[in-house]
């Protein structure tokens, strides 16, 4: 029986120190600069610039604003608080009680008369303090059970607990991908942009010296309002991201956010290898929080089944008691006589037994609802590994493919250059019309547009597969 206080599971030294730093607060510019103290092996803020945020600092920001991570550490507390009270319970209860009491000698002559006390009858006044003591015996099998059951959904919470930091880690991850993939778009829009308007600006030159017709210059001017509307529409989608990711890490300024960009997404940098599934399965069942979780529910609920089978039993408590009579007087008797001071204490004790013999069947309605609970918790810890093998096998395909997509993206990418270099040459020649041209440049937009998204898609089902496998979302691993 786990009666001692659990301790509540941490991160490593770089997640904690981060915790106390930023707990209760919100975020700015010099926030960011001191989260990225401490990861140093990511990329560094240029000089003279604002501090670049980085995957894993943002991750530890987002895991200490989370309301939904801090909400279920105060249900970790308050379920560890009922574990404590279910221990507690199992000791003996001390209670005191005190009276003070006005007799009355209307009522009955003999109250307040030497004679009545003889005879037993109460003086004018009486007060009294008795102190009782009670320790239940057999009941301690039940309270035992009770106690199973409160540790068990103590553990449970902090499971959820853990899970809860990871979902929080997961978010912030997730709209700090979101904001790269933005950046990089609205990029590749602007890019796009210049190329048509030097297009368009060839397309005057030439139109002015009679080798381009009308209608070709109208194409030309055509594509670039068309790539105007683009870098607009990435300005918003940029703008979105980034308040999306704001609103994650708590930073109210979401000027001060500045990601890093680079060439190469994080899982490249890492130049990670990708195990085989059949190897990660297993583990990754069995350190999974929410599979973890319910495990010690079905506990919880097995223990609560017991604990109502156990309202059959009888109940056996020892009781002791101490009493003080405040009103006692001496007692002359023909051979001795008995101080106040020695009668006015008495104490007794002994063993209370009480047995329900009928409650016309509430104790078994309450046992049936205690086994359809344990059934319900088996359905759901067997329905969550279900789940979890079908989240792990989907996450590990979709990175699986992310990375071949990243990979034929390059290669999309530089055909698309190439392309486009002849395009130009040709056109210039004259050879190809301003329609080929554009198209040519658009190609080129896209293959950029995909490779940007590619190496997002790629990151994000990274992490979404740690996500999946249980352990905490680094990239400092």
């Amino acid at each position: 029986m786990k009666l001692q206080t659990l301790k509540l599971m941490t991160y490593p030294v770089t997640s904690l120190l981060s915790s106390f730093l930023f707990i209760n607060s919100s975020y700015g510019q010099q926030d960011i600069a001191q989260v990225q103290k401490s990861n140093t092996n990511q990329v560094n803020s240029p000089t003279n610039s604002q501090p670049i945020l980085t995957l894993e600092a943002a991750m530890n920001m987002a895991e200490t604003y989370s309301f939904t991570a801090k909400m279920s550490l105060q249900d970790y507390y308050s379920t560890e608080a009922k574990e404590d009270a279910a221990f507690r319970g199992m000791l003996p209860t001390i209670s005191a009680s005190a009276n003070y009491m006005m007799n009355s000698s209307d009522v009955n002559p003999l109250v307040g008369t030497t004679t009545g006390k003889t005879y037993g009858f109460p003086d004018t006044t009486t007060s009294t303090a008795t102190l009782t003591l009670s320790q239940p015996l057999i009941g301690l099998f039940s309270m035992y059970n009770s106690v199973q059951q409160s540790s068990a959904l103590t553990r449970a919470a902090l499971q959820n607990r853990v899970q809860s930091r990871i979902d929080a880690r997961f978010y912030g991850a997730q709209a700090y991908i979101n904001l790269q993939k933005a950046d990089q778009l609205l990029k590749a829009a602007k890019s796009s942009m210049e190329v048509s308007e030097k297009q368009l600006n060839d397309g005057n030159a030439q139109f002015n010296a009679g080798k381009l017709t009308n209608a070709d210059l109208l194409k030309f001017k055509l594509d670039f309002e068309n790539s105007k509307t683009s870098v607009i529409q990435a300005q918003t989608t940029y703008k979105v991201a980034l308040i999306t990711l704001s609103e994650a890490i708590g930073v109210k300024n979401s000027s001060a956010i500045s990601v890093a960009s680079s060439e190469k997404s994080v899982w490249e940098m890492k130049s990670q290898k990708l195990p085989s599934l059949e190897n990660i399965l297993a583990p990754s069942l069995s350190q999974r929080r929410d599979i973890l979780a319910g495990k010690e529910n079905v506990d919880a609920a097995y223990y609560g089944k017991v604990q109502k089978y156990s309202n059959y039993l009888p109940t056996l408590n020892f009781v002791a008691t101490y009493t003080r009579n405040f009103n006692a007087s001496d007692i002359n008797t023909t051979d001795k006589t008995y101080y106040s001071s020695d009668i006015q204490d008495q104490m007794s004790y002994g063993l209370q037994f009480s047995w329900v013999l009928l409650d016309w069947g509430v104790r078994q309605a309450q046992i049936s609802d205690a086994v359809a609970s344990e059934q319900k918790a088996k359905y759901n810890l067997e329905n969550l590994n279900l789940n979890a093998r079908i989240d792990i096998t989907n996450s590990y395909l979709q990175l699986q493919n992310a990375i071949q997509v990243l990979d034929s993206a390059k290669v999309s990418v530089q055909y698309a250059q190439d392309a486009y270099s002849q395009m130009k040459a040709r056109f210039d020649n004259g050879q190809v019309t301003a329609t080929d041209l554009i198209s040519s440049a658009n190609d080129q937009t896209t293959a950029r547009a995909n490779l940007a998204n590619a190496k997002g898609s790629l990151d994000l089902a990274w992490i979404t597969f740690q996500k999946s496998t249980g352990v905490k979302l680094t990239t400092l691993n």
